[in-house]
C-alpha cells in the first residue's frame, strides 16, 4: 500500500512538474509573443522616426528591415518607396498596410540599375509591388539567394528581368509576375529558377505574363509546381529546360503544372514548352495549353519530356473581360485582286456587317478596279494605299556596279532628265579601255528594265553588275530607276562596288504621297469625298525612314509585318509598356497562322486560341491574303463565321483602329499611343460555355479558400485564375478572388 501510495505521490509530483513545465513554456511563449514587434513605415512622413508608431514611422522600408528582429512585422503604408531592399534577419514579415488611410498600393521603385529586392533570409512579403522599370541593364527585379521566402499578393515587375530564385527556393501565392522589358527580339531568361536540387519552388494562383521574348528558365530545384496559374504573353517559350554543355536542367521530382492555363503563347518559339533535359520531367494535369500563336499555330506545343495527364478537351477559354477590346482588321492586297476583294467584302458585309480593307497599288489599278471599289467604299469598306507600283520601300540601293578591267578611272554617270523626269541614259567611261566606254539608252527596248541594263553591262569585259531586288516587286523599270537614282556624276567604280542610290525624296513622293491623291481622286463619287487614311507597306517591310515618309504624306494608320507591335501597349522602341504605333500595325496571313484546307474542328480550335490571345492582350491585328489561290473564298468564309461568333472581337478597318487608339489611349508622340492601366487579373472569367468550366476533377476532400471559407468535397477546382464551379450548381461568378488552396 505504501508502495502504491508512493507511486501515486510520484505521479502527482510528475504532474506538478509537467504543469510547472507547461506554465514555464506558456510564459516563454507569452514572452516571445510580447517581444514580437510591429515596425511602421510611411513614405509620407516628413522625417524618419523610430518606427514605433505611425506618428513616428520610418521613412524607408529598409530602415524597418534593419530594425526588425525575428518574428517582427514591418507594416508599410501605401506610397512609392524609391529604394533597393536587402533582407537582414530571418523570420520577418513585411506587409502592405490594411489600416484605413494607410492602405494604398505599396510600390518599391528600384533605382537605376539595381535589384529592387535581394532576399537572403526566410521572410514573408505580402501586398507589395516591386518595380524595376528604371533598370536599363539586365538586372533582376527580385533576386533570392537563400532562406526560402514567401510572396503573397505581390506584384513583381516591370523590369529588365523579373525574378531569380536561387538557393533554397521560394513560394509565391496570388502573385503577379509581369512586364519583362528586355526589348524586341531579345531572347533571354526573365524568370530564372535555380534553387538547387534540395529545394522546391511553388507558384499558387499566380499570373505570369507580358514577357516579350523572355521565358521561364528552369535550371535546378527538387520540384517546381505551378498550381492554378495563368501564363500568358510569352513570345518565346513559356518553359525552357536546357541540356547542353552549359548546364543540364535537373529537377528530381519534376516540374508540374496543375489546373493551369497558357493563353496562345509561342510566338517565334520552337514550342510552348521546350524540355531538352532527361532529368527534369514536365507533367501537365488538367491544364489547357493552347497551340502556338499568334504567328504559327501549326507547330508543336511540346518538345522533349512533357507528359499530359488528364488533359482538358482542346479548346479555348472564353474571356468576358479583356485588357482592352480586341480589334481585327481583315484585308486583301494588290490591285490585281480587287475582284476577289469585292466578293469577300460583300460576304463579310452582308452576312456579318464587317468592313474590310483593300490595299491597292494605285498606279497599277484600272478604271474597272475603281468602278468595282466605289460602291464598296460607299458601303464603308476601306481602300488603303499599297505604294504606287507595289515596290519594296525600305531598300534604297537599287544597283551595284564594279569595274576591274585594264582601264583606269572608271566612273558612271546618269544623263538627262530632271526632277520628276526620267533620265535618258546611263554612261560609263574608263581611260585606256575602249570596251569600258559606252552609253545605254534607258528608253530602248533592249535596255528598258533594270535587269536588261545589268545584262548589257555584264556582257562587257571587266564589269560586274548586280541587281538589288526583292522577290515579287515590280520595281524593275529602267526609266523608274533612272528617275530615282541620286546624282552619281563621276562616281568611281574602279575596283570598287558602287551602290547606285535612289533619290528618296522623289521616290517617296511618287510611291507614297502620289497614291493617296490617286485613290482619293478615283473614289470620291457617290455623293462624298473619300479620304485615304491608311497605308500598307509592301512585302511586310518597313523602317523608320519609310514610316516617317508615310506620316509626312498624311496617313494616320499603316499595316506592317511580323515585327509590328502586336498588342495595344505592346513593346515599342524596345520597351513594354511603351506604346502602340498606329503606323506599325502587326499583320499576318491566315494561311500562315492556321494552316490551309483544315477540317472544321481543327480550324475552330486554332482560331479560338488566336482570338483569345488577341483578347488577353487587347491586340490590334490585321489578317490579310492575296488571291484565292493563297486563301480561298471558302476558307475565308469559314474564318469569317468563327470571328463573327466571338462577340468580344471587333472587326475594323485600319483607319478605325487608329480612331479607337486616338479616342481611348493616351497620345505619346506623333502616332504612338500609350496604354492605360490594365485591369486586375481577377477580371478574367470564363463564359458559361467555356471548356474551363467543369473541366477539372472534383475535389475528393473539402478545401479552404483564400477567404477562409470551406469549399465542399465534390467541387470542381478552378482552372487558371477562375472561380470554382460545383459539379451540380455550375459556374458561380461574383467573387473576384483566385480561390482554392491546393
Amino acid at each position: 500500500m505504501k508502495h502504491g501510495t508512493h507511486g501515486s505521490d510520484r505521479l502527482r509530483h510528475a504532474g506538478r512538474c509537467f504543469l510547472a513545465l507547461g506554465a514555464v513554456l506558456a510564459l516563454c511563449l507569452a514572452a516571445a509573443a510580447a517581444s514580437a514587434a510591429t515596425w511602421y513605415v510611411d513614405a509620407a512622413v516628413v522625417s524618419s522616426g523610430n518606427g514605433a508608431s505611425w506618428a513616428t514611422a520610418f521613412k524607408t522600408i529598409q530602415a524597418g528591415l534593419n530594425a526588425a528582429a525575428s518574428g517582427d512585422t514591418v507594416e508599410v503604408a501605401g506610397g512609392t518607396y524609391a529604394e533597393s531592399l536587402a533582407t537582414v534577419t530571418a523570420g520577418v514579415t513585411v506587409v502592405g498596410s490594411e489600416t484605413a488611410g494607410k492602405n494604398g498600393t505599396v510600390r518599391v521603385l528600384g533605382p537605376v540599375d539595381s535589384v529592387v529586392l535581394t532576399s537572403a533570409h526566410q521572410t514573408v512579403w505580402r501586398r507589395l509591388t516591386f518595380d524595376g522599370s528604371q533598370n536599363i541593364a539586365a538586372y533582376y527585379t527580385v533576386s533570392i539567394s537563400g532562406g526560402a521566402p514567401t510572396f503573397d499578393q505581390c506584384v513583381i515587375g516591370p523590369g529588365q528581368k523579373l525574378l531569380n530564385v536561387g538557393t533554397g527556393g521560394a513560394t509565391f501565392s496570388r502573385t503577379t509576375i509581369q512586364e519583362a522589358r528586355r526589348g524586341n527580339r531579345s531572347y533571354s531568361a526573365v524568370i530564372q529558377l535555380n534553387a538547387g536540387t534540395g529545394a522546391p519552388i511553388v507558384f499558387d494562383y499566380c499570373l505570369l505574363g507580358d514577357m516579350e521574348y523572355g521565358y521561364i528558365n528552369v535550371v535546378t530545384a527538387s520540384r517546381v509546381d505551378f498550381n492554378n496559374c495563368l501564363l500568358a504573353g510569352f513570345w518565346g517559350d513559356v518553359l525552357y529546360l536546357n541540356s547542353s554543355s552549359d548546364y543540364v536542367a535537373t529537377v528530381p521530382d519534376g516540374v508540374h503544372l496543375s489546373n493551369c492555363l497558357a493563353l496562345g503563347n509561342g510566338f517565334a518559339a520552337n514550342a510552348v514548352i521546350e524540355n531538352q533535359s532527361a532529368v527534369a520531367p514536365v507533367t501537365l494535369t488538367n491544364c489547357l495549353i493552347q497551340d502556338k500563336a499568334p504567328v504559327d499555330m501549326t507547330g508543336v506545343k511540346y518538345i522533349g519530356a512533357v507528359t499530359e495527364v488528364a488533359p482538358l478537351t482542346p479548346g479555348s477559354p472564353m474571356l468576358t473581360h479583356g485588357r482592352r477590346p480586341a480589334l481585327l482588321n481583315l484585308g486583301i492586297d494588290d490591285a490585281v485582286n480587287v475582284g476577289f476583294f469585292a466578293q469577300l467584302a460583300a460576304l463579310a458585309n452582308n452576312s456579318y456587317g464587317m468592313k474590310m480593307t483593300s490595299a491597292v497599288d494605285a498606279a497599277d489599278a484600272t478604271s474597272g478596279d475603281w468602278s468595282t471599289l466605289q460602291p464598296l467604299v460607299n458601303a464603308g469598306h476601306e481602300v488603303a494605299a499599297h505604294s504606287a507600283r507595289h515596290v519594296y520601300l525600305p531598300e534604297n540601293k537599287l544597283m551595284k556596279l564594279t569595274y576591274s578591267g585594264s582601264g583606269t578611272s572608271a566612273a558612271v554617270t546618269i544623263s538627262g532628265g530632271g526632277p520628276g523626269t526620267p533620265a535618258t541614259s546611263l554612261a560609263v567611261s574608263a581611260v585606256g579601255d575602249p570596251v569600258a566606254n559606252f552609253s545605254l539608252n534607258l528608253s530602248a527596248a533592249a535596255t528598258d528594265t533594270i535587269g536588261e541594263v545589268c545584262t548589257a553591262i555584264n556582257a562587257k569585259s571587266g564589269f560586274n553588275c548586280e541587281l538589288i531586288t526583292i522577290s515579287g516587286t515590280t520595281y524593275t523599270s529602267a526609266p523608274v530607276l533612272a528617275r530615282d537614282l541620286a546624282q552619281v556624276a563621276g562616281v568611281s567604280i574602279q575596283n570598287v562596288t558602287a551602290n547606285l542610290l535612289r533619290d528618296d525624296a522623289q521616290f517617296f513622293a511618287d510611291e507614297i504621297t502620289a497614291p493617296k491623291a490617286t485613290i482619293e481622286a478615283n473614289l470620291s463619287a457617290g455623293g462624298g469625298s473619300y479620304v485615304c487614311k491608311s497605308f500598307v507597306y509592301p512585302f511586310l517591310g518597313e523602317d523608320a525612314t519609310v514610316r516617317a515618309a508615310v506620316a509626312g504624306a498624311g496617313y494616320s494608320a499603316a499595316r506592317s509585318g511580323y515585327n509590328g507591335s502586336s498588342a495595344m501597349g505592346g513593346f515599342y522602341s524596345g520597351t513594354t509598356p511603351g506604346g502602340y504605333d498606329a503606323l506599325d500595325i502587326w499583320a499576318v496571313q491566315p494561311g500562315t497562322v492556321f494552316g490551309r484546307n483544315l477540317d472544321a474542328t481543327t480550324l475552330a480550335r486554332r482560331v479560338s486560341a488566336f482570338l483569345e490571345w488577341a483578347k488577353f492582350n487587347g491586340a490590334a491585328i490585321s489578317l490579310f491574303s492575296h488571291g484565292a489561290n493563297e486563301y480561298s473564298l471558302s476558307e475565308w468564309s469559314a474564318l469569317l463565321a468563327l470571328i463573327a461568333a466571338d462577340q468580344d472581337i471587333t472587326v475594323a478597318t485600319l483607319a478605325d483602329i487608329q480612331a479607337y487608339l486616338a479616342a481611348n489611349a493616351q497620345s505619346a508622340a506623333n502616332f504612338v499611343y500609350t496604354r492605360t492601366v490594365w485591369p486586375d487579373v481577377a477580371d478574367y472569367r470564363p463564359l458559361a460555355d467555356s471548356p474551363l468550366l467543369a473541366a477539372g476533377a472534383a475535389y475528393a476532400t473539402a478545401k479552404t479558400d483564400f477567404g477562409g471559407q470551406v469549399v465542399a468535397a465534390g467541387t470542381i477546382p478552378s482552372v487558371g485564375l477562375y472561380q470554382c464551379a460545383s459539379a451540380t450548381t455550375g459556374f458561380s461568378p461574383g467573387v473576384f478572388l483566385p480561390l482554392l488552396l491546393q
